[in-house]
């Protein structure tokens, strides 16, 4: 752990703030975006297995930051202005050299509504881009061919009306849509209607290869669903019926899907991770760590206000005053 406080003491270095904190399954790496008061923005990235630090420089014409997501070690994908053009889809090198850039059409209202994962974007509109070339591919047909049969996509198109959730690291995108035959009494609460939801999990191998590795029906449904990292459970408010300080932990087993685990918290309190093990709550800028084995909070973190974390090999990394700090759970 000596060469972890080595590193972090290394990164914090004085004038340069963390806008973003990412990092890759299965390296030993820490990937920051930063930026100084002269706006000048470098990917920067802690190498905790040969303890070192490499620091990449971005184009000076790369303004303002909306999101930032490294695809691998060499390739980062950032959503930024650019050059005086607003929301572009940008993937740079590790010589911070621009190989691919795109800018959406503003007026589209999907486009709006975009799901990052590691190799692909998904919008709303049933269009993957793929990071690697930045094409673009519409995969309309492969739900209509899978699900409109039984489900419904088009009635729930856009504006939220259906929960869209992802495991982004392994490119996992789910829904939570509702049964046709349920479709004219689910937008209202009225007592008495069962309801029937329908989750469905996709792994995306290729725009041309997608998998479904899970559906299951439940008569029940929510808001803020968390994937685990194992792909084992998924976790959210139930909103059902008005219940929504009630968290409903659900395996992804035919066997055990209907039956879940239920806790109950504040609704301000939003789920950011779970495992086998513990839960990380987020409210406002504290950070509460819950163990589930003994039902029980451990810790309490104060981070930056909007800023994310990493929880890796049982170590949390957060911001704090813009600085990179950690802790062992």
């Amino acid at each position: 752990m000596s060469n972890i406080n080595e590193l972090i003491s290394k990164s914090n270095i004085p004038n340069f703030q963390i806008l973003k904190l990412k990092s890759i399954p299965k390296t030993q790496n820490i990937i920051l975006l930063k930026t100084n008061q002269k706006n000048e923005i470098l990917i920067e990235i802690l190498d905790f297995e040969n303890n070192n630090i490499k620091q990449i420089f971005l184009d000076e014409k790369l303004t303002k930051i909306y999101d930032f997501h490294p695809i691998d070690l060499v390739n980062f994908h950032i959503n930024c202005d650019y050059n005086g053009n607003s929301n572009c889809q940008i993937k740079v090198n590790s010589c911070g050299k621009i190989i691919f850039k795109k800018q959406f059409e503003a007026e589209h209202f999907a486009l709006n509504f975009k799901h990052i994962l590691k190799n692909y974007i998904f919008r709303e509109d049933m269009v993957l881009l793929d990071l690697d070339n930045f094409e673009e591919y519409n995969i309309t047909d492969f739900f209509i061919d899978n699900f409109d049969d039984e489900y419904s996509f088009n009635y729930l198109y856009f504006e939220h009306r259906y929960d869209i959730f992802t495991l982004p690291d392994d490119n996992i995108i789910g829904f939570e849509i509702y049964d046709k035959d349920y479709i004219s009494n689910k937008i209202y609460d009225i007592d008495g209607i069962e309801r029937k939801f329908y989750f469905i999990i996709l792994k995306i191998i290729s725009p041309t290869n997608i998998n479904i590795i899970f559906s299951g029906k439940v008569d029940d449904c929510g808001f803020n669903y968390t994937i685990n990292k194992n792909f084992k459970e998924i976790a959210y408010r139930s909103s059902l019926y008005k219940n929504d300080d009630n968290i409903q932990i659900r395996q992804f087993s035919l066997d055990n899907f209907q039956n879940a685990e239920i806790l109950t918290k504040d609704k301000s309190s939003k789920i950011e991770y779970f495992d086998e093990r513990i839960i990380i709550f987020k409210k406002d800028n504290i950070l509460e760590i819950f163990d589930r084995k003994i039902d029980n909070s451990l810790k309490f973190i104060e981070i930056d206000e909007f800023s994310s974390f990493i929880f890796k090999n049982s170590l949390l990394f957060y911001v704090k005053n813009y600085q990179l700090n950690f802790i062992s759970i």
